[in-house]
């Protein structure tokens, strides 16, 4: 039987019992409309429904209830005394109290759009309401955390959540940092981390605006590339900004260059530096970009130099490199102490028609200062040659009153020709000429007896010949030697028939041989089967000495045998440095000669003279010691100054210096 029939009969027996009740016809509808209702316990179905309420007192009451998923259960209690025909049961959604934190900072608080904060709080705990909507899907709420320089933090909370509590995580705002250099290539760190080589796009950088400052975040972007300095700059959120550029600078210093002289031209790869400190420093600001991939940086060539009208000093070259930012460098220059000097001089060569004299020119080193420093008296000049040439060799007469030489010079055709002339030994009086200069007249000694000059010359022929003449230069000369020969260096000795010793160049031998002709006589004699160059014969007439050339190494030894020949001994026996220009000292005692055994100040083997003892030639004595090619020595009578060529000053001339 349906169980609204078994209500009305429930209620009809219920008055048919109690006599005069009250029955009450109601409609009962729910909020939602689809909930399920009951009546007294029992279900009563959808709402909405009418039903009738017997009511047989005051006392009684009927129990209308109603049940929705996602509502609350509701029941209402009627009594006699509700009259309206029409109930509404309003059902209560369900709640549910959820509990929010955020981190990291304390945030504002909304949701589905409606705040619920007023202030900034890291927890709050709220009740929400839930349902079930229309699709029986239960209602949910959308919770956003917001602060400044966080992006917002979004949570779905519905009913059916396991957990009550939620977290809502700030995040912060994230941008991409895009990064390019000048030049590219340039490695990319941002807070140290290694990002790449630019141009680079860095994704998902995050800034937030720190809790406790109240300011944005920032972090370090640094810039790398080998050979430039790295570059570090701050970036923050920078209202969204993306893109940086950094630009490497090449490293730069000033630097300061003193030189001394401190008014020497600087100039640096070429271009003269003209900025000048209130000390005269030169100062040029320096850029050292790097010239490959590996970073090595420019480096610059500094050229210093100086040269006045009185003055000369070598250039000097420095690099300039970074050297970790030095700023400070010092160049002295080394003053040039010495001239070129051409030197004229005549050479014998064997050719196909037999041995020439050549003239050629070269060049010779000459100290401009003409002293012999601190350890020995100053020599003293006397003369220089008044034409356009350069002494040669050079005597002394017997008595020491005068000086006689030959001046080397060429022709305009290109020929040498050479003059005898003598000054005073105290270099006053001036030149006189004993030849005009038309031929070749060189290498004058004097006889013994001071009357008379023996030289070499071509005045006969192309050939070289002994001349003589008289120390006055009056005229009349005497050829002493004839015949295809070419005879050099005579000399004439004391004996009471005095012999001409000489040096001869036979086309039938590569070597110069040595004779002895008494004079007044045509016979020779060839004194050694060694050969030799200008032989000097010892005041005693007992002893010659000349030159001879090693045979490895081609420099000359000194040597010396008796007058009528012999075996040479060789006194300085030194192969590996040059010695010629042999003269006796007037007792016969002393030997002066010329040695390229000792160095200059810039290390380079020079021509000086040197003596040594005649009767023990082990320890020689510098007398010369300037720097400046010194030759052709000539002893004074008394053995106590010696009389020599040299081009001190820078000009070939006479000089004289102690010989004590």
């Amino acid at each position: 039987m349906p169980r609204l029939l078994i209500g009305l009969l429930l209620l009809a027996m219920s008055l048919v019992a109690g006599g005069c009740g009250v029955t009450r016809k109601i409609t009962i509808r729910t909020v939602p409309p689809d909930a399920d209702i009951r009546v007294n316990g029992a279900e009563a179905g959808r709402g909405p429904i009418t039903q009738s309420f017997r009511f047989v007192d005051d006392e009684q009451t009927h129990k209308v209830g109603a049940k929705r998923a996602g509502y609350r259960d509701a029941e209402i209690t009627l009594t006699r005394d509700f009259t309206d025909p029409l109930l509404v049961i309003e059902m209560k959604p369900l709640t549910k109290v959820i509990k929010l934190r955020v981190e990291p900072a304390a945030a504002m608080i909304s949701i589905d759009g409606k705040g619920i904060t007023t202030t900034p709080v890291d927890q709050v705990a709220k009740e929400l309401e839930f349902t079930l909507d229309a699709k029986n899907q239960w209602t949910s709420y959308e919770v956003t955390a917001e602060r400044p320089g966080f992006e917002p933090a979004k949570q779905k909370v519905t009913y059916t959540d396991a957990a009550s509590e939620y977290v809502l995580k700030l995040e912060p705002k994230r941008k991409e940092v895009r990064v390019t250099t000048e030049p590219t290539g340039a490695r990319v760190f941002i807070d140290g981390v290694p990002a790449g080589s630019s141009p680079i796009a860095v994704t998902g950088v995050d800034f937030h605006i720190s809790p406790d400052t109240d300011e944005w975040t920032t972090r370090v972007l640094r810039v790398e590339k080998p050979g430039y300095d790295p570059i570090e700059e701050t970036i923050s959120w920078d209202d969204g900004k993306s893109d940086y550029h950094v630009d490497l600078a090449a490293k730069r210093k000033q630097v300061r260059i003193v030189t001394d002289p401190p008014q020497a031209i600087v100039k640096i790869d070429g271009d003269e530096i003209a900025e000048r400190d209130e000390k005269g420093a030169a100062l040029a600001e320096l850029s050292f970009p790097p010239v490959n991939e590996q970073g090595d940086l420019k480096t610059y060539e500094m050229q210093v130099s100086l040269k006045t009208e009185e003055s000369e000093w070598y250039p000097a070259t420095m690099p300039i490199a970074w050297e970790e930012g030095k700023e400070d460098y010092t160049v002295k220059l080394k003053e040039v102490l010495t001239r070129p000097v051409d030197l004229i001089s005549l050479s014998v060569k064997k050719s196909e028609q037999g041995w020439e004299i050549i003239s050629g020119k070269q060049t010779t080193i000459a100290m401009k200062d003409t002293s012999e420093g601190t350890l020995r008296e100053a020599p003293t000049k006397l003369g220089q040659p008044q034409v356009n040439g350069n002494i040669d060799t050079l005597t002394v007469s017997p008595d020491g009153s005068r000086l006689v030489y030959s001046v080397l010079f060429n022709t305009p055709s290109g020929s040498p020709r050479a003059q005898i002339l003598s000054i005073r030994s105290d270099g006053s009086g001036g030149e006189e000429m004993l030849t005009d200069g038309k031929t070749l007249d060189i290498m004058p000694s004097c006889t013994p007896d001071g009357a008379r000059i023996v030289f070499s010359s071509n005045r006969a022929t192309n050939r070289m010949s002994i001349w003589e003449m008289a120390m006055s230069g009056a005229p009349g000369m005497t050829q002493l030697t004839t015949g295809d020969n070419n005879d050099l260096w005579p000399v004439i000795d004391s004996d009471p028939k005095p012999r001409l010793f000489y040096q001869a160049h036979l086309d039938m031998r590569d070597d110069p041989k040595l004779f002895m002709t008494q004079l007044g006589t045509v016979a020779r004699t060839d004194l050694t089967h060694l050969g030799g160059t200008q032989p000097r014969i010892s005041p005693k007439a007992d002893t010659l000495i000349f030159a001879a050339p090693n045979a490895k190494t081609g420099k000359r030894d000194l040597f010396r045998m008796p007058d009528r020949g012999g075996v040479p001994e060789n006194i300085t026996n030194t192969p590996d440095v040059d010695e010629f220009d042999p003269a006796w000292s007037r007792d016969g005692t002393r030997i002066a000669f010329v040695s390229d055994r000792g160095m200059d100040a810039d290390k380079r083997a020079n021509y000086d003279i040197w003596t040594i003892d005649a009767a023990n030639s082990t320890q020689p004595i510098q007398i010369t010691a300037n720097g400046s090619w010194d030759d052709s020595p000539a002893w004074d009578p008394a053995g106590s100054v010696i009389y020599f060529r040299s081009n001190r000053g820078g000009q070939w001339g006479i000089w004289k210096i102690s010989a004590r």
